[in-house]
């Protein structure tokens, strides 16, 4: 069994992780190609946020990963969370509230979404007032110009509209 502690600061707050990782194979965990699993305990500053103490079980299809590996990729995690999809959701897109149930028009939107958030990327990059520099300062711009730069980008060989 590898065992790893460790106290950090996490978005300012103290956070206390404990891991327990051990090997175990994918009959004793009824769950296909389990290699590794761990014990995830995690204790935050209980005057701030109690709600995120707990404990997490973790199961990976990659076999000699060490505790502190498993750390990182639990961290790492949130990336998605945090990056994306918090893009998606917090700006205009709101993407979570979209109450398409069809499969390939889910898709489809999803698609557009993603090329909208990429073209704001690009766009946010060269913006030198930080205020503006935001993905809903990005989709005012499109409105205000009546999405004329969105369809230059999307039928230019190269956006030379971009700053």
């Amino acid at each position: 069994m590898d065992t790893l502690q460790r106290v950090e600061l996490n978005c300012g707050r103290v956070e206390a992780r404990a891991i327990d990782a051990f090997d175990v194979c994918s009959e004793q965990v009824c769950f296909p190609y389990a290699n590794k699993a761990a014990m995830l305990m995690q204790r935050t500053d209980p005057c701030k946020d109690p709600k995120n103490d707990g404990v997490v079980f973790l199961l990976s299809s990659r076999s000699g990963l060490s505790a502190d590996a498993l750390l990182k990729l639990k961290r790492g995690y949130w990336d998605i969370e945090n990056g994306a999809h918090q893009r998606l959701d917090g700006s205009r897109l709101q993407e979570d509230k979209s109450r398409v149930r069809n499969r390939k028009a889910a898709t489809n939107l999803a698609l557009f979404r993603r090329a909208a958030l990429s073209m704001a990327r690009h766009w946010i990059a060269k913006q030198a007032d930080p205020r503006r520099a935001t993905t809903n300062g990005f989709l005012g711009t499109m409105a205000l110009h009546k999405s004329e730069l969105a369809f230059r980008v999307a039928l230019s060989k190269k956006p030379s509209w971009l700053p």
